[in-house]
This record gives C-alpha cells, sequence and structure tokens, in this order.
C-alpha cells in the first residue's frame, strides 16, 4: 500500500510488519478481560518500535516533529491492521512523546524522552473532560473546544485538582500529558497549558468508571481519572500558556486517520482470507464487485492521508490540517463500510471468534466516536466556502495567548506565592 518510502522508512515497516505478524496469532484475552495489550507491548517494546516518535537526539528514530513523520504513521497502521485495539494505545503513546517533543525545552525532552527511548516507557492522556464545549461570539457563533481543569500556583509549581475521562494509556502510563487552563486565562485559545505528570503520583488515582464494560477499544484502559492536590512542578510544566495552540501543529486527527485506516484494512484481510479459502465465492459477481469497491475506499482513503502527510512535511500548516480533517473523514466512513461489508461477504462464518472481525468492527466504531465526524466536517466546509483554516481553529480565535510574565508567574514568582 505504501510506496516510494526511503530505505529507513521501509525498514522500520518491515519491523513492524515483522510484529504485525505475530500479533495475529496472538491471544486476545485482553479485549474480553479489558486489560492493556501487554504482551503486545512487549513485542513493539522489543523491536525499538516505542522510539519511533523519540528524535534522534534522545535517542528515538524521528525527526525534530516527533510524531508528525510518515514513519510513524505507516508503522501505526501496520500495526492497526494487525490488531486494532493495540494500534490505538500505540498511536496515543506516539502523539503524547509528539508534544513534548514539539513544545518541551531541552532537559524536558532529554529526560522524559530519553526515558522513553532507553526504557520503553510509556505516555498517556489526562485530556477529555466532560462537556468540554463553549460557544465563542465573533461574526458567527461557533462551538469550540475548552477546558475546565486548572493549575493553582503553589511554590515551585501547580496544583492541579480536575476530573478526567477516556484517558487512553493512563493507568501504564509513566508519563501524562495533563490539558488544563493556566490561572488568570478564560478560554483554551488563551491559556491552554500541556503539563506533565509522572505516574505514580500522590494525588492521582484512576477508575474503570464502566470501562470494563464498554463494547470497543477495552484493552485500551481508557479510564477515568481525578487529580486530587496533585502536584506539578515548573519543570514539567511545557512552554507558555497557549504554546500548543499557537505554535504545535497538531496531527491528532491523522494519526487516527492512519489508524483507522489500519483496521479497514485488517476487516478486508479477514475478507481476503475467507475469498482465498472458499474459492467459489468468487463466482457471485455482486459479491466481487462489493469487494472491489471496497479495495478502491481503501485506496481513497490511504491517499486522502498520504496527501495530508506530505502537507505536514513541507510545513504548510494551514492546508495540512484541512487535509487532515478530509483525511480523518475519509478513513472513518471508509473503516466502517469495509467493517460492515465485509459481515455480508463472509457470511456466517464471520461470527465465529476464529476471525477478529468483531473486534475490529467494534474497535472501528469506539475510534470513530473519539472526535465527533459532523464537528470536523463542518470545519472543512466552513474553511472550504471561506478560503482559510487556521490549524487549531477548533480551539478558537489564537489571538489573545497569554505568557507566564503576562500572568505574573514564572518559576521565580510561583515560589515566592
Amino acid at each position: 500500500m505504501w510506496t516510494n518510502l526511503t530505505d529507513e522508512q521501509q525498514e522500520w515497516l518491515d519491523i513492524a510488519n515483522g510484529v504485525a505478524a505475530k500479533l495475529k496469532t496472538a491471544d486476545r484475552s485482553f479485549d474480553k478481560e479489558a486489560r492493556f495489550t501487554e504482551e503486545n507491548f512487549e513485542l513493539i517494546r522489543a523491536a525499538g518500535l516505542l522510539k519511533l516518535a523519540v528524535p534522534k537526539e534522545y535517542g528515538g528514530l524521528a525527526p525534530a516533529a516527533g510524531n508528525a513523520h510518515l514513519g510513524c504513521y505507516i508503522v501505526s497502521e501496520a500495526i492497526a491492521r494487525a490488531c486494532s485495539t493495540t494500534g490505538w494505545n500505540l498511536i496515543i503513546h506516539y502523539h503524547q512523546c509528539g508534544a513534548v517533543a514539539r513544545l518541551g525545552n531541552e532537559e524536558q525532552k532529554a529526560r522524559i524522552l530519553g526515558d522513553v527511548a532507553k526504557n520503553g516507557v510509556l505516555m498517556g492522556s489526562l485530556g477529555s473532560e466532560v462537556n468540554h464545549q463553549e460557544t465563542v461570539h465573533g461574526k458567527d457563533t461557533k462551538t469550540k473546544l475548552f477546558f475546565n481543569a486548572g493549575m493553582e500556583p503553589v511554590e515551585g509549581g501547580f496544583r492541579a485538582n480536575a476530573s478526567k475521562h477516556f484517558c487512553s494509556n493512563g493507568p501504564v502510563a509513566k508519563y501524562l500529558l495533563y490539558w488544563s487552563i493556566a490561572p488568570g486565562s478564560e478560554t483554551s485559545r488563551e491559556g491552554l497549558t500541556l503539563s506533565i505528570v509522572e505516574a505514580p503520583t500522590e494525588g492521582l488515582s484512576f477508575s474503570e468508571n464502566g470501562w470494563d464494560k464498554i463494547t470497543g477499544l477495552r484493552g485500551t484502559v481508557s479510564w477515568s481519572a481525578t487529580l486530587k492536590d496533585v502536584f506539578i512542578p515548573w519543570k514539567n510544566v511545557l512552554g507558555e500558556p497557549a504554546d500548543f495552540i499557537t505554535k504545535d501543529p497538531y496531527t491528532l486527527e491523522l494519526s487516527q486517520g492512519f489508524h483507522l485506516i489500519g483496521c479497514a484494512n485488517g476487516a478486508f484481510d479477514c475478507v481476503i482470507d475467507t475469498l482465498q479459502k472458499r474459492p467459489f465465492l468468487r463466482s457471485e459477481e455482486g459479491l466481487m464487485v462489493e469487494v472491489g469497491d471496497m479495495a478502491a475506499r481503501l485506496q481513497s482513503a490511504a491517499g486522502s492521508a498520504l496527501y495530508a502527510t506530505r502537507l505536514w512535511e513541507a510545513e504548510d500548516w494551514g492546508n495540512a490540517a484541512l487535509a487532515s480533517l478530509a483525511a480523518h473523514h475519509t478513513a472513518r466512513e471508509v473503516a466502517l463500510h469495509v467493517a460492515t461489508k465485509a459481515y455480508d461477504i463472509i457470511g456466517t462464518r464471520a461470527l465465529m471468534e476464529t476471525l477478529p472481525l468483531e473486534l475490529f468492527w467494534r474497535d472501528i466504531r469506539a475510534a470513530s466516536l473519539h472526535t465527533r465526524d459532523s464537528q470536523l466536517v463542518k470545519l472543512l466546509a466552513d474553511a472550504t466556502v471561506d478560503g482559510d483554516y487556521q490549524p487549531k481553529q477548533k480551539y478558537g480565535d489564537v489571538a489573545g495567548a497569554k505568557t507566564w510574565a503576562d500572568l505574573g508567574l514564572g518559576p521565580k514568582t510561583a515560589e515566592a506565592v
């Protein structure tokens, strides 16, 4: 599927395909038990793939952009193609590594990403909240994302009290990316701040909160987290308030797109395997037309994702972000279509646990809900009509971003609070 790769990218993909071959036959009890895919990650760790989002100067295999490169994306797709849940866990790890690579200072990158590269520790998220939307009034009334979680200045740093949900990799990660609003800021566009919470730490706890009863992505252990007087030292605060909004090229939609493409290919592999084992099915013309249609849709999703990747690599931020929205939407629609049609083509055997089709379908359905597709497509439509798109438009206008100095804070002033 992926052609014209560099020698380095092809080497990573070959390694990932070798791991994927083992994942295809690996035990899938993690899904029934709703536990992390630890055994699969041992294979990924041993293959050196956890450091694929760590820049080379800190012991990894990536360029300075961290996870925002084709190598990470195609490896994620290969792993998701073999195990949809493991693929999701991997893109979460990669995305957190990428945020530190792009927003962290030299000490933070050497300490945190160096630990990932040397010891294979995991990164996770403390991001999502309940009802994290606000209405921003301008020439139009639009819904944007915001965060209630705060940071109270204390001696040497901040104290965090918050409830977070869908914290992928949370209970198993050493470094957790905490999303909050800087004190003195009112909106995400003014002060959305990313910090690192290092686990275990006093005041941080996790709860299944129903995740053990969820139907898809069960092995992502995306539990809820409670932060009660959790201390975040200045050394773990990434940059200035709103650096994520004003400086970081946000690539999560594209990462999720590649994951969905991998899942769709995994479901399609089930179809191809069935046709090869039951060749008489190929005599059904209508069925084979469906197979051809699925192949064409998969190509369109891959092409859209590659186009967005090339724009990111060219540092054409606005067009890259816009293309990523389109790529995510296309991958979502293709994955849902392919996984659903696969049942019709395979027939009753699709219901048997000997095929991983049910796991692919459930994980695709769950992953497709992570970001509301209608909101992304509305952004895409507005930008197409207006002829302009800001990479972080869904967080609101980037004007008005604050610095720590603007807020009267900094390592010295905070120590005096």
